[in-house]
């Protein structure tokens, strides 16, 4: 008989070596990959790993971690570690809409009726190129850089390893693992000096404000050789006709690698409201 998720996590949570690494050093880093750990524990699903390791909000943290005041965060290529939030913060954001600054768009629906009719759909991708159509990046260039030209630049996925630290509670750095796998980058704009690396999700009204800082930082790790660029991470939020940007301070890499739960740098710089009027 097949066990849940939840029961293989109350199984591995309880093994001496887990308690052991917990107690002794604040985490977890499983020594089995996602397909050996449900081997040995007699986990079977239809999903793939990614549904259970490669999670993008706080509120999917299995309840089983949550309740031990745990969390797991992916590494690649299927493994995984879990984490003391007591003594390693968590790494999800923690967002509000307050001080939202308004973006207005001037849309003509005479010009291209049916294009617009066509970005009426929850696919993030829709969303994205949605904006870019009726002058949205141009107006939002303006208001964090002045009159700037700029471009789209490159999106999709890519392949990296980095380093990955995290701040303990006493504000100390230290590395946990190397991340290796693939990181999906959803859009870029580019100016001659600045990169807004942009994470887009499309969901239900309210929901969303607690993405993991995985989620946009992994994909920018890929343009860490341009170090005359500022890049500031940006997280593309769609409420249906709605799109909230929450623009985050310049992204400073700890050595070659990524921070993930400095709260400093998860704290939105600013935040636009954008009414498209196309759901």
């Amino acid at each position: 008989m097949s066990v849940t998720w939840d029961e293989l996590l109350e199984q591995l949570i309880s093994e001496n070596t887990f308690c052991s690494q917990i107690s002794s050093q604040g985490y977890y880093l499983s020594e089995l990959s996602y397909q050996d750990l449900i081997k040995k524990y007699g986990f079977t699903h239809s999903e793939n790993a990614a549904s259970f390791l490669s999670l993008d909000f706080f509120s999917e943290q299995s309840k089983t971690l949550q309740k031990n005041g745990l969390y797991i965060i992916r590494r690649g290529k299927g493994n995984f570690v879990i984490l003391d939030e007591q003594k390693f913060p968590h790494s999800y954001l923690q967002l509000d809409l307050k001080n939202t600054t308004e973006i207005e768009l001037d849309i003509d629906t005479s010009e291209f009726p049916e294009l617009l009719d066509a970005f009426k759909t929850r696919q993030e991708n829709a969303g994205l190129e949605q904006l870019n159509a009726v002058n949205g990046y141009e107006k939002l260039v303006v208001e964090l850089f002045g009159k700037k030209e700029w471009r789209i630049g490159p999106r999709g996925i890519k392949s990296s390893s980095f380093p990955v630290f995290f701040k303990d509670e006493n504000n100390s750095v230290k590395k946990i693992f190397d991340f290796s796998g693939r990181a999906d980058l959803d859009y870029s704009i580019w100016t001659k000096d600045h990169i807004l690396a942009i994470e887009a999700k499309s969901l239900p009204e309210n929901e969303g404000l607690d993405v993991g800082w995985h989620k946009i930082t992994y994909p920018i790790q890929r343009f860490f050789k341009y170090n005359n660029y500022k890049i500031k991470p940006v997280y593309f939020l769609r409420w249906g006709k709605i799109i909230h940007i929450f623009v985050f301070p310049t992204l400073s890499f700890h050595g070659n690698g990524i921070l993930l739960n400095d709260k400093n740098a998860m704290k939105p710089e600013k935040i636009f409201k954008i009414e498209t009027g196309l759901g």
